[in-house]
């Protein structure tokens, strides 16, 4: 399992962490200050490193992976955090 997480960036890192938390490709751009299609390449990126198929999957392997989901990503949708 560590193989996973050693062969993400640290920005696809990032990415996954929201992902897990159910943004979407915008938000995740728009909260990271990347365009929509970096996080679709990011995205792409992280499904072949951990061997799934779907954004399902992919939170399902962060969370065994120990990757938490953005604790702030309500908060910051409805104009608490930023």
């Amino acid at each position: 399992m560590e193989k996973y997480i050693e062969s993400l960036s640290e920005r696809e890192q990032e990415v996954l962490q929201w992902l897990t938390s159910g943004a979407s490709n915008r938000e995740i751009g728009r909260r990271l200050y990347i365009t929509e299609s970096t996080v679709k390449r990011h995205v792409y990126n992280i499904f072949g490193k951990l061997n799934v198929r779907n954004r399902t999957q992919a939170a399902l392997q962060a969370r065994r992976l120990g990757i938490t989901p953005q604790p702030n990503f309500t908060q910051f949708w409805e104009g608490g955090l930023g």
